[in-house]
């Protein structure tokens, strides 16, 4: 039909990757890919008997034929096999919609295995899973193999092996990783050995190459659209303007999950919008064979917008409007289009450039008649009624990420923009699209509105949006506080990576309950990061080059904020090279400058971009770049760099250097406590003590642990944190084991004070006093008076206000005179705490007048 017409004039989009032209350098990275398994079946019976030459022959036909659709959706064949292959999605080049594109793929391999009159030529079966996979080139000077492992792999082995004939099944994380465009069947679940979980299976019914589009989130979602009331407002004023006879095109621009269709979406569901036509044009990086082209495709939209399907009455609208606006032979181009044949007797002589261009002068002549105002005459029923009143509306044609239309659509779009001036046409186009990937200097994509339009930028959502979009999304539990902090910080106000990122916490069970009324349940869970953004990042990440790409890898290393020095020392790039490298990323949008003194420093635009930078690199790449920045922090200062002891901390605990790990986290610890950085010091104190574990086993190492052990609920209690009994219930054992009578009375001291704020008084004053017969007369006056005013305060809440005033004096006698504001490990001034407490006692003794030596 109209591929064969338009055929010297069409882009496809480039071909696909193939593994044997891979460069042999490339690195080992991890990646979320779908790898997709396909066996021939019983291809043993097909060439038993048969030639070793025949055979090969036969085996190679079927697989040159059904392997053709991995290129074509930009997989790549890994592996071949006698009898069929491994290929893998996302990896190298990594891809948004990896799941997707490995669905349309097995969808076309099936279709391969008939002929035209649908008879089986041979039967396969297909497995695809999808999950995180370590892809690297292998060499030997003999061979070279690219190689992509991981669960996934195996998982999707095991389900083609499961599979019936002609058929191809998926798993779960495949199917989750696809919002629209797929339909399925359930078929029970597998598992790769007894000791994981099982994966639900489905079987595949059907793969469409589409996107989630405006329409699809009105049912999607009933969250309100936060933080975009400004451009609602404007989209109405322009809706407004058509419907007074003003045609507008305006482009709506963002970053991906910035809320675009969001925002048109907001449009269609306002009540106002039914008096609209919606005739939507969305955009595919991807299409199947058996698709209709871009042409084809807006010439069935506007049949079906017309009649409700693309039935003969709609066509013939569309074939006749396209004549009475743009003549003759640009209906005849559209009749060509729905595979009728040309009326005019010049159409035969046209070549395929001058229909393509009739061809579009058609479809914008008839998308302005769809818009066009009705004309009344002589009191006849205008022709638009007949077709349940859609002619004559006012038409909001939606193009949805116009930065993958290919040229025959770009020119289409420029061409109805240009028409759109004195048209007389009700219409509004509104196309959004992504802006350039890179930086201002690289080429542009699909279409960027002709000069002239309305334009409207999309930004990030500020703090104060992000917070009301929790509030909805999660509710006002007090155990989300620091979760609605920790996830604002990471997101940075694009709504889709806060709606992915909430999706991941219920399904990882972070969470539980209801939307609006979530309570947290696993705190651990929380950094996890969602594969759907992975994916769409790490495709930003890999149209870079190696060298900018590997960069970028550098700095996440370092942090989501680096020092440019630290970076320089980790690549050994000059530094012109390196300045020319940031200006870049700066440019393409990854880094933002964000400190000159006293050092230059920039920081991830987004920190799920570190996230994904720093998740694509091997555990055993990471583990060697930490231990180098660790070196060369090693040779900084803390004057011109602030934050060291911090990033000693941190980056001696991720290269597993576990003696200065459990050095310099004991020492941030400290330092973050002592400014009551709390969380700060937890982390560290945490690090610290998880590094200690591993060092040998010794007196040393054993008092270390005990002194973090009691250090760390210091810094959890005030946070509300539960389990802190734990470790000091563990500080004790360890103390009581090994000896160390001053640390145990440490521990008893620190546990008492948690259970006296607990309530568990007569517990806490056994901890007291078994810490004060430990300590015996031992030189530990610091221990000694936190135990006697943890005592004296317990006595006090118990009753036992004589017993607490004693408690209290022989304390008070033990501080020394020339330190008056020591706090001797207490919460406040020592000498203040315990006035505080004896009056108290003391005020309870006068009041229910006790005499000397009698409790209460």
């Amino acid at each position: 039909m109209a591929d064969a017409m338009w055929s010297t004039a069409t882009d496809d989009g480039g071909p696909g990757q193939d593994a044997s032209r891979l460069s042999a350098d490339k690195p080992r990275e991890r990646k979320v890919v779908t790898a997709m398994f396909v066996d021939i079946v019983r291809s043993s019976a097909m060439v038993a008997g048969r030639d070793p030459e025949d055979a090969d022959d036969l085996l190679l036909s079927i697989l040159n034929r059904v392997t053709e659709a991995v290129p074509r959706f930009e997989g790549t064949v890994t592996q071949m096999l006698g009898d069929g292959f491994l290929a893998t999605f996302g990896a190298p080049g990594a891809k948004e919609d990896h799941a997707l594109r490995a669905c349309l793929a097995a969808q076309d391999i099936l279709s391969a295995t008939r002929d035209e009159q649908g008879r089986p030529l041979f039967h396969i079966r297909i497995g695809i899973s999808s999950g995180d996979a370590v892809a690297h080139v292998v060499t030997n000077g003999l061979w070279t193999d690219y190689r992509a492992v991981g669960e996934c792999v195996h998982m999707a082995a095991k389900l083609q092996q499961r599979a019936a004939s002609d058929t191809a099944q998926l798993t779960r994380d495949t199917l989750d990783l696809i919002p629209v465009g797929v339909a399925v069947r359930p078929m029970g679940s597998l598992r790769l050995s007894e000791e994981v979980e099982p994966m639900p299976a489905f079987l595949l019914d059907g793969a469409r190459a589409v996107r989630r589009t405006a329409t699809d989130l009105l049912s999607a979602t009933t969250a309100p659209c936060v933080g975009r009331e400004q451009e609602v407002a404007a989209l109405f004023a322009m809706a407004d303007a058509v419907e007074g006879g003003t045609p507008v095109q305006l482009l709506l621009q963002g970053e991906a999950g910035i809320g675009k269709s969001r925002l048109v979406g907001e449009f269609l569901r306002d009540p106002r919008s039914r008096r609209w036509t919606l005739l939507q044009w969305p955009q595919m990086p991807i299409r199947r064979l058996a698709d209709p082209d871009d042409l084809e495709a807006v010439a069935l939209s506007l049949a079906e917008q017309v009649a409700g399907c693309a039935s003969e009455q709609g066509i013939d609208w569309v074939c006749e409007a396209a004549g009475r606006r743009s003549g003759s032979l640009a209906g005849d181009a559209v009749r060509t289009l729905f595979g009728r044949p040309g009326l005019d007797r010049l159409w035969t002589g046209l070549d395929a450039a001058q229909r393509l261009s009739l061809g579009i002068e058609g479809l914008v002549g008839a998308t302005l008649e769809l818009a066009a105002p009705l004309r009344r005459c002589d009191g006849a029923q205008p022709a638009g009624e007949a077709m349940d009143g859609v002619v004559g509306r006012p038409l909001l044609v939606l193009v949805e990420d116009a930065h993958w239309a290919r040229p025959v659509m770009v020119r289409l779009l420029e061409r109805l923009a240009e028409a759109l001036p004195g048209s007389g046409s009700r219409l509004l186009l509104l196309a959004t699209r992504r802006p350039p990937p890179l930086g201002p200097e690289s080429q542009e994509q699909g279409w960027n509105g002709r000069p002239g339009g309305r334009r409207m930028e999309l930004g990030m959502l500020s703090a104060e949006q992000v917070q009301s979009f929790l509030a909805h999304w999660l509710g006002p539990d007090w155990s989300l506080v620091e979760l609605k902090a920790q996830v604002a910080a990471r997101c940075q106000g694009v709504p889709l990576y806060l709606e992915e990122v909430l999706r991941t916490l219920e399904a990882s069970n972070a969470i539980e309950g209801a939307p609006g009324a979530y309570r947290l349940i696993d705190p651990l869970v929380v950094h996890k990061l969602p594969r759907t953004l992975h994916a769409l990042l790490a495709e930003r990440m890999d149209l870079m080059t190696l060298e900018r790409r590997r960069l970028l890898m550098n700095a996440a290393v370092i942090g989501t904020t680096f020092d440019v020095g630290l970076l320089q020392a980790l690549t050994g790039l000059p530094m012109t090279k390196l300045s020319d490298c940031l200006a870049y990323l700066e440019r393409a949008g990854f880094v933002l400058r964000t400190r000159l003194l006293p050092n230059l420093e920039y920081s991830f635009k987004h920190a799920l971009i570190q996230e994904v930078a720093y998740a694509t690199l091997t555990k055993s790449d990471r583990r060697a770049l930490h231990a180098r920045v660790l070196e060369a922090l090693r040779h900084r200062r803390d004057h011109d760099l602030p934050n060291r002891l911090d990033l000693l901390a941190h980056h001696a605990f991720m290269a597993e250097s576990w003696p200065a790990a459990h050095l310099f986290g004991r020492r941030a610890g400290e330092k973050a406590e002592g400014r009551s950085k709390l969380e700060d010091s937890s982390r560290h104190y945490a690090n610290a003590l998880a590094a200690v574990r591993r060092l040998p086993d010794h007196p040393r190492n054993t008092a270390r642990q005990i002194d973090l052990l009691i250090a760390l609920p210091r810094s959890l209690l005030p946070r509300g944190s539960m389990g802190v009994d734990d470790h000091l219930q563990r500080a004790i054992a360890m103390a009581r084991d090994s000896g160390d009578l001053i640390r145990y009375a440490r521990a008893c001291s620190m546990l008492a004070s948690f259970l006296w704020t607990f309530g568990d008084l007569d517990q806490g004053l056994a901890l007291c006093r078994d810490g004060l017969s430990a300590l015996d007369e031992r030189d530990d006056r610091r221990t000694r008076v936190q135990l006697l005013f943890r005592l004296g305060g317990l006595q006090t809440d118990k009753g036992l206000f004589v017993e607490a005033l004693k408690t209290f004096e022989h304390g008070s006698r033990m501080l020394s005179t020339s330190r008056p504001y020591d706090r001797y490990g207490l919460a406040t001034v020592a000498r203040v705490h315990m006035g505080s407490l004896a009056a108290r006692g003391l005020g309870r003794v006068v009041s229910y007048g006790i005499p000397s030596g009698r409790n209460a």
